[in-house]
């Protein structure tokens, strides 16, 4: 199963008079199986267009984050990063694969 976690939050100290306001979001999306992983890193830019329902940078949890992150990203492509990260574990553990550099 994959996992997402928050690496950083973006913020402005100050934007349209609110203080602390997070307009990117970056995150890894990562799998782990036996020993092997893959990760996959992204970011996201947030809408600052309707800030009637903001939350500032100290009071935003991971799970606020997250949240917003996926809601961005649409279901579909949620669906499509954790299962490339959860494929690419599979073949790492498959015997008879070779993967890396012929020079």
């Amino acid at each position: 199963m994959a996992t997402w976690t928050i690496d950083k939050l973006i913020s402005y100290d100050s934007y349209d008079s609110k203080e602390g306001v997070v307009y990117a979001i970056e995150y890894t999306v990562s799998h782990s199986d036996s020993g092997k992983s893959c990760s996959v890193q992204g970011l996201v830019n947030l809408d600052l267009d309707d800030l009637s329902s903001f939350t500032s940078y100290g009071s935003i949890t991971e799970a606020n984050a997250l949240t917003w992150t996926k809601a961005k990203i649409g279901s579909d492509e949620v669906s499509a990063l954790e299962n490339v990260v959860t494929k690419r574990v599979e073949e790492q553990n498959l015997t008879g694969v070779t993967t890396g550099k012929t020079w």
